[in-house]
């Protein structure tokens, strides 16, 4: 996943993150190719994410696809959600909730903390696009400047 630094990002800017699903995930070169094509077009991207279909709930995938009107998409697919957060802040303290001898003896590893805010920023529920079409991701990130 890429991300910009926390001091990299301007308060008053609208932050968005794309998470670019497969049904398989991605090879580094194609990964690579991709974040670095959104991420030279637009400003306002915080986080690229590679999603792999399988590893994602079900019904999460379902909400997704009919909120969309059941769209017939081809892999890659990229779904935007505006980076909200207050929304990381809650899933971070129900991390530390659910693990409370974890948290008290400083055991909850940065990699649960990242799979939290990669949970609070893909919320299929708060989901703004989802398209195969890399050129509309990026008209639409260009017109939320």
């Amino acid at each position: 996943m890429a991300f910009k630094q926390k001091n990299d990002l301007h308060p008053h800017v609208k932050w968005f993150s794309i998470g670019i699903l497969t049904d398989h995930g991605l090879e580094y070169e194609e990964y690579d190719a991709l974040s670095k094509r959104i991420l030279d077009s637009v400003d306002n991207v915080g986080a690229v994410s590679d999603l792999v279909r399988v590893e994602w709930d079900k019904e999460k995938l379902k909400t997704l696809h009919e909120r969309f009107e059941n769209p017939v998409l081809t892999d890659p697919c990229f779904i935007i959600n505006e980076v909200i957060s207050e929304d990381i802040e809650r899933e971070k303290k129900l991390l530390q909730e659910k693990h409370k001898w974890k948290r008290f003896l400083n055991l909850i590893s940065r990699y649960d903390y990242m799979e939290a805010e990669a949970k609070a920023v893909h919320d299929f529920d708060k989901s703004l696009l989802y398209t195969d079409d890399l050129e509309k991701v990026i008209e639409f990130l260009n017109h939320k400047v």
